[in-house]
């Protein structure tokens, strides 16, 4: 059964016969051509190879491209990306509002022109032309509080938000404006989506912090998108962001993700009130290089405490570049033994 097949079935709410399986094969994707992050990182042609390789291996069941997710609108923006010859992802120094002064000198990014938005939009593009029948393909977009943190600096913007929040607010309706002109130009292709927001996990900042003043920006991106057309979009973040659950819901989020270290079960609660999906993580580190009984371990309590909700599926954080595709194979292995140890129980009830 392909992911599209699955999807629908969640979607009435009803049990797949199997359990999603959604690793973020983001630079780990080069390892699987055996290329450097940076070589991949600016060929169009090398982002769709390695992308339908790692499905060809995988075959998980939604896809999201991407590689430096986090550089693209910045980069679009005018800062500068160095790509290091070695194992490293693409990274950016500095920011570009280092003065207040500065947004006003910012134009929307065009995501037909700036950058290496056109080179992700077409490589989305065609990956979809090729399993997009069988599998969602998903264009990824910055949240607009984490791209105002990465245009002004992290401790420059929290200060922002306390000293001067109407500064702070424009940058981020501006972040927000940057990212809905980028998700138009991925649902006008085809594509589906998810919003990338790292930054909201505390303890960077305070769950009083997010309710106040990112909550609501948030709230207004995905509603900018739903308007669009697109009615499944998912504001992805990794770290302990159970505190921040009920509000992530709220924003219209169609999908929460409850990565290793949160209370997945209040997660499973708030998913189930929500009938929206529930993508539950275990640690990335292990599948990288944890011990077989270790990843065992992690998936068993992954998938005994949400295994029974119908819209649940089973992710990992983003899988590195060093992870091996062994490694990757493996942890789906172990997702299927699982997954028909629960359907053998279910049976026997």
């Amino acid at each position: 059964m392909t992911g599209k097949e699955l999807f629908k079935i969640m979607e009435q709410g009803k049990m797949p016969p199997r359990i999603p399986f959604i690793p973020s094969i983001y630079e780990h994707a080069a390892r699987v051509i055996n290329k450097k992050p940076s070589e991949v990182a600016v060929n169009e042609d090398l982002i769709v190879e390695s992308q339908l390789a790692s499905y060809e291996i995988y075959r998980h069941d939604l896809i999201s491209v991407g590689l430096d997710i986090y550089n693209i609108e910045c980069e679009a923006l005018g800062a500068r990306v160095f790509f290091p010859n070695n194992d490293e992802i693409p990274f950016i120094k500095g920011v570009l509002l280092k003065n207040k002064k500065d947004l006003d000198k910012l134009d929307l990014p065009d995501p037909e022109k700036d950058g290496r938005m056109p080179v992700f939009l077409n490589a989305a593009q065609r990956i979809n032309s090729h399993v997009g029948k069988e599998v969602i393909v998903n264009g990824t977009v910055v949240g607009p509080f984490t791209l105002a943190i990465l245009l002004r600096g992290f401790e420059v913007f929290i200060m922002d938000l306390i000293t001067d929040y109407d500064f702070a607010r424009k940058l981020m309706l501006f972040a927000k404006e940057v990212g809905l002109k980028y998700a138009k130009a991925f649902i006008k292709k085809g594509m589906g989506l998810s919003i990338n927001e790292s930054w909201i996990s505390p303890p960077l900042i305070s769950p009083d912090l997010y309710r106040k003043y990112i909550y609501p920006v948030e709230k207004e991106m995905v509603t900018g998108i739903k308007k669009m057309g697109l009615n499944n979009v998912a504001i992805i973040s990794g770290g302990d962001t159970t505190e921040l659950a009920l509000y992530l819901a709220k924003t219209g989020s169609s999908l929460l993700m409850a990565d290793y270290n949160t209370n997945q079960q209040h997660y499973k609660k708030i998913c189930s009130e929500k009938d929206i999906f529930l993508r539950a993580s275990i640690e990335t580190r292990l599948v990288e290089s944890g011990t077989e009984v270790e990843l065992k371990e992690a998936v068993y309590k992954v998938i005994n405490t949400c295994g029974d909700y119908p819209r649940f599926i089973f992710g990992c954080g983003v899988v590195s570049y060093n992870t091996s595709v062994d490694r990757v194979l493996l942890l789906k292995k172990i997702v299927e033994e699982f997954t028909h140890l629960r359907e053998k129980s279910n049976s026997m009830r």
